[in-house]
C-alpha cells in the first residue's frame, strides 16, 4: 500500500469508524490539555494543539482496537514515520516527531477518569514521557477512541517544519 493509498485508509476509518468504535473529540481534547500541563509544570515549551495529524493519530488508534493490539505499526505494517509521511507534504521538513499509544480497559465507564489514568500511563514510561516532554516538539494531535468501556489513544508529538 503506497503513501497515498495508507491515507486513504486512515482518513476512510477515522470518518467512519467500524462497529462499536466511537471517536471521542471530548477525550482528545483532555489529553492534549494534559500533555500541555505536564510540560508545563517541567516547564518546557508551548505544546500547541493541532488538527494537522488528528486523523492519523485516530487511525491509529482505532486499529489498535481492531487488532486489539498498542503499538506504532498500523494493522497494515506501516511504521509511525511512513504514517506521519502519509499525512506531512513534505516530511523531510519535519526534523522532530514522535508517538504515544496506550489503551485504558480498567472497570467502569469511558470518560475523564478513565483518560487521566491512561495519560498516566505515559508519565510512568519513561520512554513516553520523554516524547512528551521533548523539548523539540511545539505540536501534539491525539486520537481517542472508544469500544464498549475501553479506550484506546494515540498522540503524535512534532515541530513545525523547517523553512
Amino acid at each position: 500500500m503506497a503513501a497515498s493509498a495508507y491515507r486513504a485508509y486512515a482518513e476512510q476509518l477515522a470518518e467512519q469508524p467500524p462497529g462499536a468504535v466511537s471517536v471521542r473529540p471530548d477525550l482528545e481534547a483532555l489529553l492534549d490539555s494534559l500533555a500541555q500541563q505536564a510540560r508545563a509544570a517541567k516547564k518546557r515549551g508551548v505544546l500547541g494543539s493541532s488538527q494537522q495529524f488528528k486523523v492519523a493519530a485516530r487511525a491509529q488508534a482505532i486499529d489498535m482496537v481492531l487488532g486489539d493490539f498498542v503499538g506504532h505499526k498500523s494493522l497494515s505494517g506501516y511504521s509511525f514515520h511512513a504514517r506521519f509521511a502519509a499525512f506531512a507534504e513534505d516530511p523531510d521538513r519535519y526534523s522532530s516527531r514522535g508517538e504515544n499509544a496506550a489503551r485504558e480497559r480498567s472497570g467502569g465507564p469511558a470518560g475523564e477518569a478513565k483518560a487521566r489514568r491512561l495519560f498516566q500511563q505515559w508519565l510512568d514510561s519513561g520512554g513516553h514521557r520523554r516524547n512528551m516532554l521533548n523539548r523539540s516538539y511545539n505540536r501534539v494531535s491525539s486520537g481517542v477512541v472508544q469500544k464498549g468501556d475501553h479506550l484506546y489513544a494515540v498522540q503524535i508529538f512534532w515541530s513545525e517544519p523547517e523553512g
